[in-house]
This record gives C-alpha cells, structure tokens and sequence, in this order.
C-alpha cells in the first residue's frame, strides 16, 4: 500500500483524536516501518490492518465504521491534493466512471507501482449505477467512505447498497442511487 494512505490515515487520527492517540496506535501496532512512512514509500497492507486494528481496540468504534470514515478523509485530501484531476469531471457519476480509466491512469503516473482496487461500473438507469470493486486488500468500506465522499463533494443526494460478490469482500457491487 502508497505511503501516502498511511500517511492520510495518521493525520486523521491527529486531527480528530488527537498526537497522542496516533503515538499509541503506532506503538502498540508493533509495525516494521516503526509508523515512519514517506507518501512515496511502499509498506504492506498488514501495517493499515494493524494501525486501524489498535485504532477499534483504543475507541471500540467498529472497524467498519473507522474505515467508512477514512474513506471521508481521504477523498476530502486528494480532492485537494489532486483538484486539477477533479477539472474535467461534471459529477458524482462522471467521476465514479472514470475511476478505472482516468484516475487510476494518473494515479499511476505518480506512483507507478502502486496497487490499486479495481473499479468496473455499469448504468443501470439515469440515476442509479452499479460500481464493482475488487482488491485484494478487501477493504470495500474503505471504498465506500470514499463513494459516500464523492457524491458529497458534487452535493448530491444518494443512498448507497451493497450486495457481497465475493463473501471474502473482495468483490463488493455498491449500487448508488441519485435522489
């Protein structure tokens, strides 16, 4: 996993619970990069398990939830970080479909060597879509975070289901509907 999610991950942690918890999480996470990551770097997915893993233990805030807002953060960042990215996009369903094939393009020319969930979509009507994702990371409320994010920031109304392809989660279609 990008150095750059640690990195959002621990800042929001500071933000909204403050240094001391993150010093703690890192801490009791026992991870081998020590908690010291770099946006570029590259370190496994077992660290992020760890860090939100501590992060449940140290609130008791399910790990569903912990991820879903994560997923908030995170959009809110890059669409800071990336807003130029964010130009030629109309709203929450332009963007939703180009993740695959304009985001993650660009994405890529960044961080080369980045593995990313993939993101298949298809219209089922004018105000509902079906975006597929798949990662093995199997982190599908990180994504939704991230959805719920995404029709936020174009100010849209939506309900977002989920149907389980893969019972590992990772395969999960989210259907979002436009109000």
């Amino acid at each position: 996993m990008k150095g750059i999610v640690f990195v959002e991950f621990l800042k929001m942690v500071d933000d909204q619970l403050g240094m001391e918890v993150t010093e703690e999480i890192v801490e009791k996470s026992e991870l081998p990069s020590k908690g010291h990551y770099t946006s570029v770097g590259t370190y496994d997915d077992a660290e992020m398990v760890a860090l939100v893993t501590q992060l449940h233990l140290k609130t008791n805030i399910p790990v569903a939830t912990l991820l879903k807002s994560f997923g908030s953060f995170l959009f809110k960042s890059f669409a800071v970080r990336y807003k130029d990215m964010l130009g030629n996009i109309n709203d929450s369903f332009d963007m939703l479909r180009k993740i695959e094939n304009y985001i993650h393009v660009e994405v890529k020319k960044i961080y080369k060597e980045a593995n990313l969930p993939t993101f298949g979509y298809e219209d089922v009507s004018d105000k509902k879509l079906k975006l597929i994702y798949t990662s093995e990371r199997k982190m599908p409320d990180l994504a939704e975070g991230l959805i719920e994010a995404t029709m936020k920031h174009f100010g849209e109304t939506f309900t977002i289901t989920r149907e389980v392809i893969k019972e590992d989660n990772s395969c999960v279609a989210f259907y979002i509907e436009r109000q």
